[in-house]
């Protein structure tokens, strides 16, 4: 970190935490300590107002202690020295009572901590570490390991020139992947081709070449329709799949089940623009699919979509290709100190292990999807104390559920800026620090071949008594007994541990540049000392690291765990076609989690400026169901569900798909989450199906 002092003002070069990226910037500061500025994301009005939060009037600075009942909102202010030895002592007594695995230790955001809450977790005996990548990110990424053996770069900010052809899958960069509008997906690029697979015309889908705006849920009979057309039209690279594809025969049979008269009828789109789109693919190369690290998967059958969907990369031969779709290498990174070959060579299984096998393989976390399960009704194993950062129920599937089963637990206690709906339930609210007032060693991923390494300074002295979230687990490791392992409270010491696994060069520039350091996968020089001078193609020298050394097309993995090992086929679990008995209360298929720059999830939905940009929850209709229901834009309505009902404001637009409804996820006072279905989980990866139900809209009759 960078100080530049102005006579009465002092300015510090920081990174952002309003999402993932760390961007750098400068804050300005004034001589009483208080920041009054900050300049250098000027494309982002997460990280343009973060001072809004940063001095919001609500933000938690004490410890406090619940007083009333749960949910009541009646808390009283404690010491931190009473806070930390009742979650102790509260730890200790489940442990003794129940054994450790019934202490779960959640993460949500900020994810920064992760590392010092893993450790406490494994540390006092519990493998039940969870996080939010119980339906984010991790089906993702292990559905591609599962049939590539690597994880793949779909949502680059960095831009191959090569690619000719783009295909756009339930992604929109302008609201989801920062620099935004300056991505390079947010405009049209001269000699390439793009399509667009959305149930919105998005401001992404408005460029594209043909849109094709599919019913939610549906990704996979499309992907495999794909399949279907590449290889009756023989545009299949039929030597690759020679030398590297497992299971080809089984699959291509399977595939003569989508014709293109049958896809366009499951998806609800124009056949001609089903063969229309995939001749653009396949005879358009290097062609590139461009996916959201999350959409795909949250559906009853999203792993199974998702990789169908991924393997349209290795029939057309554009994997692990410049202009196609790169294997995401590791770059340089820092010593682990999470504990986790202790969970597993020495814990007991962690929740999800019983019944989400190949996901928990692959994944270093228990599956918090099932946590209310695990609360409320003891299965897979008992919860029956927790130890939560940034934990929202908006998360779960459910979400009233999941409120109840936190409620429900003999001890809870939390870390977060602010109340929220599960911050209510807690028996202890700890005040978190915010990323100004935090150090932390960041590894960001980057790109395929290429990452960032950054040692973030504080910025600003902590509002009010609040404290970094690794801070707090360190001093829990010491109240347990255990303040050898956990650097004796000393938040600075676990970092430089960590940057031990840094060559020293990197470290020393990392801790001095704000910037941060550039850093490269050991792959690149594999490859030219191989005689590979392009730098990619890796399979080239290792093959692909599935059991069987190639493509998985048809899994064996799957299938040693009593799954399909093909990428099949199956209508989500509620729909019109599945569910038909429910269509006279709910007609409308229901979608959610339509990204925006404004907000990340729940987070900034508290922020006056923000909300200038988009006040209310909105519910998007196509104008023929608004018609139909006497609906207007800005009317109050009611959205049900057969969980519940939660009231939106009504946003008619011909964006819409017809006969589907889109709710925005993230507002405390208006959960689309309330809506969704918490039984019936992505058999593979645990994940709720967010994006694929059924729902009823109606105008609030006036007074």
């Amino acid at each position: 970190m960078t100080a530049v002092a102005h006579t009465d003002t002092l300015v510090k070069s920081t990174t952002c935490y309003e999402c993932d990226a760390n961007c750098l910037f400068d804050v300005t500061i004034d001589a009483s300590g208080r920041a009054i500025k900050v300049e250098g994301l000027p494309n982002c009005p997460r990280g343009q107002l973060q001072l809004e939060r940063q001095y919001h009037p609500d933000r938690l600075l004490y410890p406090l202690k619940r007083v009333g009942a749960k949910g009541s909102g009646e808390f009283e202010r404690i010491s931190w020295e009473e806070a930390l030895d009742t979650i102790a002592a509260h730890l200790q007594q489940t442990k003794a009572a129940h054994g450790a695995p019934a202490v779960g230790f959640f993460a949500g955001y900020t994810k920064e901590a992760r590392p010092q809450l893993q450790r406490l977790a494994h540390a006092f005996g519990s493998p039940n570490y969870l996080t939010e990548s119980g339906c984010c990110f991790s089906a993702t990424m292990v559905a591609e390991k599962l049939t590539y053996g690597y994880k793949l770069k779909t949502t680059s900010t960095v831009e191959s020139p090569k690619t000719r052809c783009v295909l756009v899958w339930s992604t929109n960069a302008s609201g989801s992947i920062p620099p935004f509008e300056n991505h390079h997906l947010a405009s049209r690029k001269k000699g390439r081709k793009m399509i667009v697979v959305d149930p919105r015309r998005t401001e992404t889908a408005e460029l594209a070449d043909i849109h094709l705006q599919i019913r939610p849920g549906t990704d996979g009979a499309l992907a495999l329709g794909f399949h279907h057309l590449i290889f009756k039209n023989g545009w299949q690279d039929q030597a690759f799949l020679d030398e590297w594809a497992n299971g080809l025969d089984a699959f291509r049979d399977y595939i003569q089940a989508f014709p293109p008269e049958r896809v366009a009828a499951i998806c609800g789109i124009s056949e001609a623009d089903l063969c229309a789109a995939v001749e653009l693919f396949a005879t358009t190369n290097p062609a590139q699919i461009a996916m959201s690290p999350t959409s795909t998967v949250q559906h009853s059958n999203g792993f199974q979509n998702h990789r169908a969907m991924i393997l349209l990369s290795a029939v057309t031969g554009n994997i692990d290709r410049e202009g196609g779709n790169r294997f995401f290498n590791d770059k340089v990174l820092p010593k682990p100190i999470e504990l986790f070959d202790v969970c597993k060579n020495e814990l007991p299984p962690r929740i999800g292990d019983e019944v989400f096998p190949i996901w928990t393989k692959y994944w270093p976390a228990a599956q918090s999807m099932l946590m209310p399960d695990c609360i409320l009704e003891g299965k897979p194993q008992p919860l029956k104390t927790l130890l939560a950062m940034g934990i929202n129920t908006a998360m779960w599937a459910n979400s009233k559920r999941m409120e109840q089963a936190l409620g429900a637990l003999d001890f809870f206690a939390v870390s977060d800026f602010f109340h929220n709906p599960a911050t209510l339930q807690a028996d202890i609210v700890l005040p978190a620090a915010t990323s100004l007032e935090r150090t932390a060693l960041i590894a960001y991923p980057g790109c395929a071949y290429q990452g960032e390494v950054k040692y973030r300074h504080q910025a600003l002295p902590p509002r009010g008594e609040a404290k970094p979230d690794g801070q707090i687990f360190l001093e829990l490791g010491v109240k347990l007994g255990m303040a050898e392992q956990f650097w004796h409270g000393n938040l600075a010491a676990s970092w430089e541990e960590m940057a031990e696994g840094l060559p020293d060069d990197i470290r020393k520039e990392a801790w001095e540049n704000p910037a941060g350091v550039t850093v490269y996968s050991p792959v690149i020089e594999e490859l030219v000392d191989m005689g590979f001078l392009d730098a990619d193609r890796q399979w080239r020298i290792n093959g692909f690291r599935t059991a069987t050394g190639k493509i998985e097309f048809d899994s064996v993995e799957l299938k040693a765990h009593g799954y399909d090992g093909l990428p099949t086929y199956r209508e989500p679990m509620e729909s019109p076609l599945s569910t038909p008995e429910l269509l006279t209360d709910y007609p409308l298929v229901l979608t959610s989690g339509g990204r925006q720059k404004f907000f990340t999830h729940s987070q900034q939905h508290n922020v006056a400026a923000m909300l200038a940009y988009d006040p209310h929850p909105r519910v998007q209709l196509h104008p023929d169901d608004a018609a139909a229901r006497g609906i207007s834009t800005g009317d109050a309505v009611e959205v049900r569900s057969a969980r519940g009902m939660v009231q939106f404001r009504a946003d008619v637009t011909d964006i819409m798909k017809p006969g589907v409804a889109h709710c925005f996820h993230g507002w405390n006072e208006a959960n689309v989450n309330e809506l969704t279905d918490d039984q019936h989980l992505d058999p593979i990866s645990g994940f709720p199906p967010f994006k694929s139900l059924l729902c009823e809209v109606r105008k609030v009759a006036e007074g």
